[in-house]
């Protein structure tokens, strides 16, 4: 559960930095990654799949586990390239540069410091709907818990 809520922080975290559309995000958890959502997507996958695989039913982990592979392998990858492209095309130099300095997926080790950063902002958390992340996180945790329930 700590790893989902770790990935569910960074979601969270992320979506308040983020304008779609409007300007490129390069501070808060973007200082450090170039796509925190999507780390936190993994993470939330990562703690659910590990908490939701148990001794009891086995086909059920190796289901999730299936599941999780697909999206973070087999599908995430291409979206994700596809993602940059587009990036790319709105927002030019500033998408390069930005690139050259972060990686996709693993975090640098310190953050990129700019000068006049961008603050979090909750009406931008809430614009990206991100509540709805936790709304899912909650369900998972609920639905984890009640599986234990009935085993234990």
């Amino acid at each position: 559960m700590g790893i989902a809520l770790a990935g569910l922080l960074l979601r969270g975290r992320a979506a308040g930095y983020l304008e779609k559309g409007k300007r490129l995000a390069q501070d808060g958890p973007y200082a450090w990654i170039r796509h925190p959502l999507y780390a936190g997507s993994f993470l939330m996958a990562l703690g659910f799949t590990v908490a939701g695989t148990s001794a009891y039913y086995p086909v059920h982990g190796w289901i999730l586990w299936a599941v999780f592979l697909i999206l973070f392998v087999g599908i995430y990858p291409r979206r994700i390239k596809e993602e940059e492209a587009s990036l790319e095309k709105y927002f030019g130099d500033a998408w390069r540069e930005f690139t050259s300095r972060n990686r996709r997926f693993l975090p640098r080790c310190s953050p990129v410091r700019r000068d006049n950063p961008d603050r979090f902002d909750w009406a931008r958390y809430r614009k990206n709907k991100e509540y709805n992340a936790a709304l899912g996180w909650l369900a998972g945790v609920a639905v984890v818990l009640i599986k234990g329930a009935l085993n234990g």
